[in-house]
């Protein structure tokens, strides 16, 4: 049985990179990001304090108790070999000590701070459109569920539709087309939703390249590979 139940053309790929290379904001983070990991190559205290308050900050993780959270990366880091992590190691760096009794799990948090500081192709990016827009994407009988680590889950179904595709692309492209396809889909059911300011004014742009580019991140769905 297929693993698809929706397939995903070059042609939306390719239209999804377009539409980023508008979003000059974006694009200012990830080589703020990227810059930030060449000056600071290590996982001090004080380098993971400023990894994590621009995460933190620039991507809206939500993360309330962040010296917490520091203290604990790095000696999740400290101990782990960093050349080949994956997964389990988000699993780890996601659910720091907790003072009050409650466990305050931070998957997409530890999921970006480790795609822009350890690996960006071994460490996808997991947010709730990329989930979401794999759960559209994928055979459910396909996928992988685990509610005690969810990343490690996400890894594989990341996996299994970048495998389905018949074309190669990088993780980056492909976290690239999730994040912007969901945001559209979440835009086109309700045009006001809560979404990035300067996704939403993309969106709203009337420019024929961008209509256009629009159209075809997300046509018309088919099941399954194209015949």
């Amino acid at each position: 049985m297929a693993a698809l139940a929706k397939f995903i053309e070059l042609k939306q790929i390719a239209a999804a990179k377009r539409l980023h290379q508008r979003l000059e904001q974006w694009r200012l983070i990830e080589r703020a990001l990227a810059s930030l990991k060449l000056r600071f190559p290590e996982f001090s205290l004080e380098e993971t304090l400023l990894k994590v308050t621009c995460v933190n900050a620039l991507y809206r993780t939500n993360v309330l108790a962040i010296h917490r959270l520091v203290k604990h990366a790095v000696e999740v880091l400290r101990q782990a070999d960093l050349t080949l992590a994956g997964p389990e190691l988000i699993e780890e760096l996601a659910v720091p000590p907790q003072s009050d009794g409650k466990v305050h799990r931070h998957h997409s948090f530890g999921s970006k701070f480790a795609h822009f500081f350890i690996d960006s192709e071994r460490i996808p990016i997991m947010d709730s459109y990329a989930v979401n827009m794999i759960k559209f994407h994928l055979e459910r009988t396909s996928m992988a569920l685990d509610p005690n680590r969810p990343y490690v889950a996400f890894c594989a179904n990341h996996s299994l539709l970048k495998g389905e595709l018949g074309f190669p692309i990088t993780n980056k492209d492909l976290d690239h087309f999730l994040w912007i396809a969901g945001l559209y889909k979440v835009y086109c059911k309700k045009r006001n939703a809560p979404i990035n300011r300067e996704v939403h004014a993309m969106f709203e742009n009337q420019d024929l390249s961008i209509v256009a580019d629009l159209a075809d991140l997300l046509p018309p769905v088919t099941s399954g590979r194209n015949a």
